[in-house]
């Protein structure tokens, strides 16, 4: 229910297929079964004192136990290490994600507020941070970017100037000695 209810959520819906890679060959795929491979995400939450969890597959909130802002997340530790250990065993595929305050608007915040003896390092932090962070939106760039025309029209431009035939066989030569 609440996959269905974040999935007609524009904004969240666009960011999280904006992380997709962009597949250049379509298949006709049959629905997921219970005995596939589901990808899902579970997130963890203190709202009112009380810590809940938050699985899409499940049929609402549930809730851990009482909590504070100050200790919940000493309180979903075990919960977390908990479910990790249950996969452990058997899956590879997992990953654990924190929702975090975005560290430029922290330290400008910081900024605003610091001694001055303080500002040099958090400048210095701060353009880290901003270097960081267009490192990671150049990364993103590159690994949505669909280079499937790219690479076609560089092997026909190969195959048309007969350059290609010699480099596949220098491959095929260089496979078999390694």
């Amino acid at each position: 229910m609440k996959g269905l209810t974040i999935s007609n959520s524009d904004l969240i819906r666009n960011v999280h297929n904006s992380f997709a890679r962009p597949e250049p060959f379509v298949s006709d795929e049959k629905p997921a079964t219970s005995s596939d491979d589901v990808f899902h995400f579970i997130s963890y939450t203190h709202i009112n004192g009380k810590l809940y969890e938050l699985d899409g597959l499940q049929n609402g909130p549930i809730l851990l136990g009482e909590c504070t802002a100050d200790n919940w997340l000493d309180q979903v530790r075990p919960e977390i290490q908990k479910r990790i250990q249950s996969y452990a065993q058997s899956e590879i595929r997992f990953n654990l994600m924190a929702l975090v305050k975005d560290k430029v608007v922290a330290l400008e915040e910081q900024m605003a507020t610091a001694a001055p003896g303080d500002m040099g390092t958090l400048q210095q932090m701060l353009e880290a941070e901003k270097a960081k962070q267009k490192h990671w939106q150049l990364e993103n760039i590159r690994r949505k970017h669909n280079y499937v025309p790219f690479v076609l029209e560089f092997l026909q431009i190969l195959a048309d100037k007969n350059q290609l035939g010699p480099l596949v066989d220098a491959a095929r030569k260089k496979a078999r000695k390694e």
